[in-house]
């Protein structure tokens, strides 16, 4: 099977289309043809291992064997189902992640039965499906534990990219009052998703914004004193991008600001995946998708998502 692989770290160049065996379900396991994957930030962030702490999970000077394939999100169909599988059929379109596990970037993969993988919602094609999961389950899993109803004032920076565009919708769907924060050329985009108000970080300044009871930084680009300022003493803040640093100190400045700040790495679960399946095929959510790369142009379209300011999200076709 063609596969795309990386054996050291470094910049979009380092990622190679090569050939792979086949992998085989074993007991407990479901084998998925894999039509489309999306590229994320997790993905170029480990392909140059950055920040340093991605050595420490998946190599400290190389890539392990096991993390050489990229890609966490797919949509694709089973093609075949380890003994003792009872959850999946052969040929039922799926879509879902492999999470930490990686190896989506390839033909095919062997997933546990459990993984947060479920039926595709019939309505989408393969690249719109694995554009979804990345952006919509961080979004979702840090606004879980926030407390919010239709009088809650939201903001949220870097509204236009995958984890944005979603915390845009979810805040929408709860009746919040979202302010959302992107560049002009994005700014009806964004409306387009629900947001109330949009703010040019180009042309505006967060300075003369109004304290919110949300406020969520998806870009890790605003400084610590300006977010301070933005949240209203007892209100939330979520920093989806936050460094070690940042996530070491978030206890201490959460009880020095008087607000709860939530960080860490998203985890995602087969129900949460059932759910986000019934929020699109009811209409309430969509997939903002701004462009679909062929599987040899692995390159362009790292070096597209590294750069920032996409729509949304950003698809590689596998097959």
């Amino acid at each position: 099977m063609k596969a795309i692989e990386f054996r050291k770290y470094g910049p979009p160049e380092v990622l190679k289309v090569v050939e792979k065996n086949k992998p085989a379900p074993g007991p407990g396991e479901v084998l998925i043809k894999i039509h489309a994957t999306a590229i994320n930030s997790g993905d170029w962030r480990v392909r140059k291992a950055d920040p340093f702490l991605v050595r420490l999970f998946f190599g400290l000077f190389r890539p392990k064997k096991s993390a050489r394939v990229l890609g966490s999100v797919l949509s694709g169909t089973v093609e075949g189902l380890g003994e003792g599988v009872s959850r999946f059929s052969i040929g039922q379109a799926v879509f879902g992640m492999s999470d930490l596990a990686l190896g989506c970037y390839a033909e095919y993969i062997c997933l546990p039965e459990n993984a947060p993988v479920v039926s595709a919602p019939e309505t989408l094609s393969h690249e719109e499906a694995a554009s979804i999961p990345f952006g919509l389950h961080t979004a979702h899993h840090f606004l879980k534990p926030v407390p919010l109803n239709k009088d809650s004032r939201v903001l949220v920076i870097g509204a236009s990219g995958a984890v944005g565009s979603a915390a845009v919708q979810l805040a929408r769907m709860k009746g919040c009052h979202v302010t959302a924060v992107t560049s002009g050329t994005n700014a009806q985009l964004v409306k387009s998703l629900g947001a109330n108000r949009v703010v040019d970080y180009r042309s505006e300044s967060l300075g003369d914004l109004e304290p919110f009871d949300l406020v969520i930084e998806t870009v890790d680009r605003t400084p610590n004193g300006l977010l301070r300022t933005l949240v209203k003493p007892g209100g939330h803040l979520i920093l989806v991008s936050a460094g070690v640093k940042d996530m070491l100190l978030a206890s201490l400045r959460a009880r020095r600001w008087g607000v709860s700040i939530y960080t860490g790495v998203a985890s995602v679960k087969a129900e949460d995946m059932e759910l986000f399946r019934t929020m699109i095929e009811s209409g309430e959510y969509k997939p903002v998708l701004e462009k679909v790369y062929a599987f040899e142009d692995v390159v362009e379209a790292h070096g597209h998502a590294e750069a920032g300011h996409k729509q949304g999200n950003i698809a590689l076709k596998i097959v």
